[in-house]
């Protein structure tokens, strides 16, 4: 079995969605032919931290060799901790102006000093460096040039164009272009999640060979779970954070309307929450008179979450109105999959539309229409009275799992360390 060393980030016992991807990654590996060994720094001050990912990972046995992160949120040690919005929005602004390509940086010192180390005693025959944040490519890039190592570089967004990037001038935007070209001219291969970032990337490193290494679920995740809705109510649940411009305001404005219109549906209709929801939109909840049919269950361990998805009736997904929001493909939509439940999506034209239609249970409006979201709501709470909720293809579902995305990934890193 050959070593490979992970450079990571987003790790247990941090927990959201940006840890999925790496751990079902170290997972399911070694079942062809690859050992992970997981370099990643110290949690440090973080949003959210999940036992039970911790306990799927020190089940798994895996090598993980842990560094002082030197970030500004690791002089707070290793604790939970959760800032008002507008606050989060300020850092964030503050960080793209003085820490390009992001604050993470701290970290690439002292996790260059550990992976040379492990390159050197542990036998290591390539590097795979996941990102955000886009500090582990430099780390990655570092120890290409002084190493020779083989190295995969992933990308769970877009990096220049990122909709989660607002660049505070031209001179900061033509900085990260600079920085991008010379992290990812010294990638074997370049991975990422949907066929539009591959054409994004493709258009900036033509000589490059970029794969698409998409998305998934882990159906031993569901296993033992009911996939049988049992309530009371009609259930639509959202799971997940909502931020920047990705905001529930319409959506809840269209139940607010439908409810006034139907006052018996309050009833038989709730929407449940998972993942915490900010001050700012409890308080739209309040305004809008929905606190009786809302029900917000906070942040929750995975396994626990994904006990929900599967007892609710219809998942609703947002995409938003974000800048690139045609390329984004969010994490949670394949999990959603994962149940085989009808999806309500909030989402524009582009990657996520096409991956939908194939999916087939699907109703779609899009995210900046109040009247589109209105009507289309209506449809799905008729459907369910009479009984009509779209079904899905399994074949497609099939597609997703992550074990056979992970065989994906170890073909790639057969073909580079041959």
């Amino acid at each position: 079995m050959k070593n490979i060393l992970f450079i990571v980030y987003y790790f247990p016992p941090m927990g959201g969605s940006g840890v999925q991807r790496p751990l079902k990654f170290v997972k399911y590996l070694r079942e062809f032919g690859w050992n992970p060994i997981v370099l990643c720094p110290e949690p440090g001050a973080y949003h959210t931290f999940d036992d039970s990912l911790k306990k799927e990972l020190d089940q798994l046995g895996i090598e993980v060799h842990r560094v002082s992160g030197g970030t500004p949120l690791h002089a707070a040690g290793n604790k939970k901790i959760r800032l008002p919005q507008v606050i989060e929005t300020l850092l964030r602004k503050i960080s793209t102006f003085f820490w390009l390509p992001d604050n993470k940086k701290g970290w690439i010192k002292p996790g260059l000093e550990k992976a040379k180390e492990l390159i050197r005693e542990k036998n290591i025959e390539l590097v795979f460096s996941t990102a955000a944040p886009y500090s582990n490519l430099i780390m990655a890039a570092e120890l290409k040039k002084s190493t020779g190592i083989k190295v995969v570089m992933d990308l769970r967004d877009e990096w220049l164009e990122s909709h989660l990037i607002k660049y505070p001038s031209r001179w900061h935007k033509r900085k990260m272009a600079a920085i991008e070209k010379n992290t990812l001219e010294h990638s074997d291969v370049i991975t990422v999640i949907n066929g539009a970032y591959k054409d994004s990337f493709s258009e900036r490193f033509p000589d490059k060979e970029i794969r698409v290494i998409e998305q998934g679920f882990d159906p031993e995740d569901f296993e033992g779970v009911s996939v049988k809705s049992q309530n009371e109510k009609f259930r639509f649940l959202y799971s997940g954070l909502f931020y920047g411009e990705r905001t529930p305001d319409l959506f809840l404005r269209a139940v607010s309307e439908i409810l006034n219109e139907k006052p018996e549906l309050r009833d038989q209709i709730e929407w449940w929450f998972q993942g915490g929801l900010s001050e700012p939109v409890k308080d739209q909840i309040n305004k809008l008179r929905l606190t009786d049919v809302v029900n917000d269950l906070g942040y929750l361990e995975h396994n626990e979450a994904v006990k929900n998805l599967n007892t609710a009736d219809v998942l609703w997904l947002m995409v938003g109105h974000l800048n690139q929001a045609d390329k984004v493909t969010v994490g949670k939509m394949f999990e959603y999959f994962g149940t085989g439940k009808p999806i309500l999506a909030l989402a524009p034209e582009g990657e996520t539309l096409k991956l939908l239609k194939q999916y087939g249970a699907f109703y779609r409006a899009h995210p900046g229409s109040l009247s589109e979201i209105k009507q289309v709501l209506k449809g799905v709470i008729d459907d369910h009275i009479s009984n009509r909720l779209p079904k899905p293809d399994q074949n497609f579902i099939s597609r997703y799992n992550r074990k056979n995305i992970t065989r994906e990934l170890a073909s790639i890193f057969n073909v580079i360390s041959s």
